[in-house]
This record gives structure tokens, sequence and C-alpha cells, in this order.
């Protein structure tokens, strides 16, 4: 068993951490009630402090900083009913070394088009729009010998976080991501048995450069989390899925992305492949069991958070994803655009992408529209604007009568959105 990185504050610590991280400025407009509901939903994430700073996890930055302040003023902005971008993804390559049997990117093109001081300009833009999580993935992002320089770009008004497979990550990497101002990486890892992250991955060796790459992050001191995604057999085998939880937990893992299997990319014509009711009441089992166990890693499930019961889906309305052709879509799995950055600004396709998307929806937008934006039968991915807005129309990424309950108790501007 590896001990992780950082100590999990439960009680007293948690109470006075939390208390600390609840007098920023930025909230001093929200009432009584309103705090309650950020407590509502704050309460489902771990706090671990590691040195001076406080992660609760991989969606949010650390506290203190200039960027968990921004952070703040953008949850403040999107409840109040204005559309924000609080985090945004970038695929700085397609090229990746694995083939993996969900891949939500391999529909999109193989050519690496985004130059260096082209990301560089687009990461000032989105951070000029109030970002304040910016997270960089492809492909495999490790595959770009700028990468560092691409991170250092990030001033401190955003927290850079990193997804990779770890594939040939060396400590002197690790070392330099660290000083370029990397603050989680986040490891794709599928479960306790070699040949079945493997044979999922489509990449013999992909398991040991994943571990490799945890030891080599934790040893630098850094907040690890992992990307899991179980598929359907998985969920539905409890004995088996918690016994990878607890593999996450002997690895000493600090935090866990669990993503379902989405209907986007390769999984686009296989709606078998999407979890079954029982299954997400497995998905939400392990949420509150590691939120509640000492030792566990946190949990970001999105099963969980994007469900009517929390935050719902913010496609396009306080996320954005800018993929590797400059496309600007709602997220890392629906397939639309309003725009390129090659041809506008940022700040004008977030705008455009933020009238359409001006109210979160109480399910994953992408598992709700992949059917009309599948009957495209589009040769280019994502769809254009012209198909974009026809898709809206048929499919809306909010229902007029329903919110999630955060949304509702922090008292969101219904009639904005009608």
């Amino acid at each position: 068993m590896r001990k992780h990185n950082g100590t999990q504050l439960y009680g007293i610590r948690r109470l006075a951490a939390t208390l600390r991280m609840g007098l920023s400025k930025e909230l001093s407009p929200l009432s009584v009630k309103q705090k309650l509901a950020m407590n509502y939903v704050s309460k489902e994430s771990k706090l671990t402090k590691i040195g001076n700073k406080i992660f609760s996890n991989t969606f949010t930055p650390f506290f203190p900083s200039l960027a968990y302040e921004r952070f703040l003023r953008g949850v403040v902005a999107i409840t109040s009913g204005k559309p924000y971008p609080v985090v945004t993804n970038f695929a700085v390559t397609p090229q990746c070394p694995c083939n993996c049997w969900h891949c939500s990117f391999s529909d999109r093109s193989k050519k690496d088009i985004l130059t260096l001081d082209r990301i560089k300009k687009a990461i000032s833009e989105v951070q000029d729009l109030g970002v304040s999580v910016i997270g960089f993935t492809g492909g495999e992002p490790l595959l770009r010998d700028d990468l560092e320089e691409i991170i250092a770009s990030v001033d401190k008004r955003s927290m850079p976080i990193m997804f990779t497979t770890g594939y040939k990550l060396t400590r002197e990497r690790v070392k330099r991501l660290k000083d370029a101002g990397l603050e989680i990486p986040v490891i794709s890892l599928d479960h306790y048995k070699a040949e079945i992250h493997d044979n999922g991955r489509r990449t013999k060796g992909i398991y040991d450069y994943a571990l490799n790459a945890i030891r080599l992050f934790q040893d630098e001191g850094f907040y690890v989390a992992v990307s899991f995604v179980p598929d359907k057999r998985l969920v539905s085998n409890r004995t088996e899925i918690f016994k990878v939880i607890d593999f996450f937990k002997d690895l000493g893992i600090n935090d866990m992305r669990l993503t379902s299997p989405i209907l986007s990319g390769k999984l686009t014509t296989k709606p078998e492949e999407k979890l079954t009711p029982e299954n997400v009441e497995t998905i939400f089992e392990i949420q509150k069991k590691c939120t509640k166990t000492k030792g566990y890693p946190g949990v970001f499930a999105y099963d969980f958070f994007e469900s009517e019961r929390f935050y719902g889906c913010g496609a396009g309305f306080n996320y954005m994803f800018i993929d590797s052709q400059g496309n600007v879509c709602p997220c890392d799995f629906t397939m639309l655009s309003f725009g390129n950055i090659h041809e506008k600004s940022i700040r004008e396709i977030w705008e455009e992408t933020s009238s359409n998307f001006c109210k979160p929806g109480c399910s994953c937008y992408a598992n709700l529209s992949n059917d009309f934006i599948y009957a495209k039968k589009s040769n280019e991915w994502p769809l254009k604007k012209q198909a974009t807005t026809e898709i809206l129309k048929e499919c809306p990424s909010y229902d007029k009568q329903k919110l999630p309950e955060f949304y509702k108790r922090m008292g969101f501007p219904d009639r904005k959105a009608s």
C-alpha cells in the first residue's frame, strides 16, 4: 500500500477549512440560503491538504489562490443566470498511443494544426473570459515536446491540469511539468489487472506506464488523480468494481474522475453501452462511500454530479472545450460547434454558444443529443454552425420546466432561460 500525498480533512479540521474557504469576498453577495446551497454540493467532495494548499476536486482550483477566487466568482455568476466559462479543456494534439474502446475523439481529424503560439493566444483569451481551471488533454498531451511551455503560459488566474495515459513519462519530465506550473495530473486507469486495462486501451504495456506515472507524480508531491472509465459489465459486477476502488485506495490516489460510457466517438452507435439506472445507483454508492471514508480517494462521478439531484450538465453554460483543430465545443463529448478559433475570437464563439446553452441541463447533453447528431451522417466532426443550430432546435440543451437541485437552491432566475 502506498500512502497518498497530503492529509484528508475530517471533523473539526474540515469544518475549520470550510469556514476559511467560505470567507472569500466573492461570496459576500450571497444570502445565507445560497451559502447553504453551496455547502449542499461542496460536502460531496473531500478536502485534502498538501503543504499550504487545500484541494477539493479536479474541477476546483486549490485554496488559497487567485484561481480559487475567480472560480467562486464564476459560480456566483452562473447561479445568478449568467453563463460563464468556469472550466475550459484544450485538446493540444489528436495523436495518441492508445485506441480506447470508449474514445470520444475518434471521429475527429488527426491533423496537428494548433501551433504553440495559437494555443498560447487561446489560453490568454479564455483567461480573459474568466476561466479558472484549464485542462490539457488530447490525444496524449505528453506527445507534444512543447507541453511545458504551453502549461507555463497559464498565469495565476487559472489552475492547469493535465490528462494523460502516462505514456513514456520520465522523472525528469515530471520535474519539468512541475516547474512549468502543472497542479493536477489525471492519469487514465481502469482496472487493477494489467491485461484488462491494456485491452480496454488497446495498447499493451499502457498499464505499466500509468502506474509509473502515478508513482512519479506522487514522488514530486502532486495531488494525483485517475480517470476511471468502467464499462457496463464492470459496474454490474459490484464485487469487482469495489475491488478496483480499493486498488485506487491502495495506490494512494488523491482523487478519481469516474466517467461512465458516453455516447460519443466510438460509442456513438452503441447505446447498449449506456449504464442502467441500477448501474447509476452503484456509481452513487461509490461516490458516497469514498467521500465519507478516510483513505479512499475523493470522487467526482459524472453520473452523480451531472444528475438533476446536483449540478446537472454545464456543457456550453459553464464549460467549454477546444479541440485540436481549433473548434470550440460545449464539451469534450458533444459534437457541436459555433466556430473555430482560427476564424473568430473565442469570446465571440463563447457568446453564441452560451446564448444557446443558457441554462444548465438536468442530464448529460452528449447522451441526450446523440441520436440527433448521428442522424446528420456528417463526414466532418464536430458539426458546423448551421447543423449545430438545427440540432439545438430538435434537441434543446435544457428543459424549460426543470432545474438541477443546486440551481434551485441558489435561486436561479428561471425566467432568463425561458
